[in-house]
């Protein structure tokens, strides 16, 4: 009986059905569980319905033979190992047969034991150059990761505007870049190989690097604003980012912050905000322009604003008409969403243009600083509203812009509300955030037409979507599409993916 650490299936195909037979038997006591067919067809019938480890054929069969099954099965079951039998030796064939991929070959007549031996031994032969397979498979992937790994931190190393600062597991600098020189005057020369501390008395008063380090290695990342001094003497507002830089295990065997002047943003923002005050036409624009700050950074500057809100303001009204939503949604409310739905993603102006503009996906890390953008328009708004008062724009200003990322069964951020615990203002701007996602050209992909949008939309009713209100949605996809084409970014772009 052979050892071996599962049970293998192997497929006999041989015209001669009592031969198959007597050779499935001979290899099911061996401890390999076979099957014997005679033709080529049914053979390749159970190689599509079930698994097997071996094909061992004829070459000689009635109609199609062993030397057309080969062929398909390289095709369609590359990783199968293949015997051929055969009563009429070829050598030309046998070459011709192993050169494309087939294991090995056995002569009629043969003795089963060196049968079973040799369907034993190609088995093994097939599992090694698997496993092989695998491995070097395995180390490409580590080897590219790891490559574009570098690449992209050396693209942010030299590319940067923002800052950037790498010190080891001490706080000791190993590396700054041009854009940290740019923002403060100092160059990595002046720091290299000197503790953070350094830059407490020169550039960021405000700040204990060592209660940062220590933030860091409890909670894995620290964050926040403050005032700095750049070294002609002029200060400066930075956003700062710490988090640590993992390798394989999981463990940080280094640190990096990215350093961020906002002054230009603050100066904007305290002009925007002084402007509420005034008339509601005013009002309006300056809304548009804040949420514009959101979006300064993006190369296609586009209709996106235009499209969220026209469609906040389709869907409203289509709730205006609604039993169910009717009493909530009045004209007041529709509105007031229109001119606040530009405000969803004013967050963004914190989040780094490495991850913001990113063309892949963005790791865990990386998420979890671009979910932050929620919490960031949250707070920018409240200082707002803190300081003139409880106005209903800024209300419902306040509800999209931390509330648009909730999802109906609760899975979604920054809060995890669930269910009517989601403001209704935010359940609107959520399904038009999600379509124009879905039907608009991003930097990680292409756009999906407006009937591709709606199946993927479709699957997420009850879960990201109330049902009732994503019913109401459908009913106006039209108008959607209709807005869609009106706002197109590029207008002589007609290729979706479907």
């Amino acid at each position: 009986m052979a050892t071996q650490d599962k049970n293998y299936r192997a497929l006999i195909v041989d015209d001669e059905y009592y031969l198959g037979q007597i050779l499935a038997q001979a290899l099911t006591h061996d401890g390999i569980e076979a099957v014997a067919v005679t033709d080529v067809d049914t053979a390749l019938s159970h190689l599509q319905q079930e698994p097997f480890d071996i094909v061992i054929s004829d070459i000689y069969l009635p109609g199609k033979t062993g030397v057309d099954l080969f062929h398909t099965a390289m095709q369609k079951f590359p990783e199968i190992p293949f015997i051929f039998m055969t009563g009429n030796p070829d050598l030309e064939m046998a070459v011709d047969f192993l050169k494309k991929g087939g294991y090995d070959y056995i002569v009629k007549p043969f003795m089963i034991p060196d049968f079973i031996k040799k369907v034993n031994h190609v088995i093994q032969r097939s599992n090694q150059r698997r496993q092989e397979q695998h491995l070097v498979s395995d180390l490409k992937q580590i080897l590219n990761k790891r490559l574009q790994e570098l690449r992209i931190f050396q693209d942010i190393i030299e590319s940067s505007t923002d800052g950037l600062i790498v010190t080891d597991t001490e706080g000791i600098i190993v590396k700054t870049n041009m854009g940290l020189e740019h923002i403060t005057g100092i160059n990595d020369a002046v720091l290299r190989l000197r503790p953070l501390s350094t830059l407490e008395k020169t550039t960021f008063p405000q700040l204990n690097f060592q209660d940062i380090l220590e933030t860091i290695q409890a909670r894995g990342n620290w964050s926040g604003e403050t005032t700095g001094n750049r070294l002609s003497g002029e200060e400066f507002i930075a956003q700062i980012s710490f988090f640590p830089i993992l390798n394989e295990s999981g463990e940080a065997f280094a640190y990096a912050a990215l350093i961020k002047d906002v002054t230009e943003q603050r100066r904007m923002e305290q002009e925007l905000i002084s402007s509420l005050k005034k008339t509601t036409q005013a009002q309006e624009a300056t809304i548009f322009g804040l949420a514009r700050l959101a979006e300064y950074r993006d190369q296609a500057t586009g209709f996106h604003l235009e499209r969220i809100r026209s469609y906040c303001r389709e869907l409203a009204e289509a709730l205006h008409r609604h039993p169910v939503f009717s009493k909530q949604v009045d004209r007041h409310f529709i509105e007031t969403l229109y001119r606040t739905a530009p405000l969803h993603d004013i967050g963004k102006v914190g989040i780094p243009d490495y991850i913001l503009l990113k063309a892949g996906k963005l790791s865990e890390q990386e998420f979890e600083i671009m979910k932050q953008h929620t919490i960031i328009g949250y707070q920018t708004l409240y200082s707002i509203q803190q300081q003139y008062g409880d106005m209903d724009f800024l209300k419902m200003g306040i509800e999209i812009t931390y509330c648009h990322h909730e999802r109906f069964d609760g899975k979604g951020y920054p809060r995890g509300l669930k269910g009517n615990e989601i403001p209704l203002s935010a359940q609107i701007l959520s399904i038009a955030d999600v379509y124009d996602a879905l039907t608009t050209e991003r930097v990680y992909k292409k756009a999906f037409s407006h009937k591709k949008s709606l199946e993927i939309m479709m699957a997420e009713r009850g879960k990201h979507f109330e049902p009732r209100l994503f019913d109401v949605f459908l009913s106006i996809a039209d108008k959607f599409d209709a807005i869609r084409k009106q706002f197109l970014e590029k207008p002589h772009q007609s290729v979706f993916v479907t």
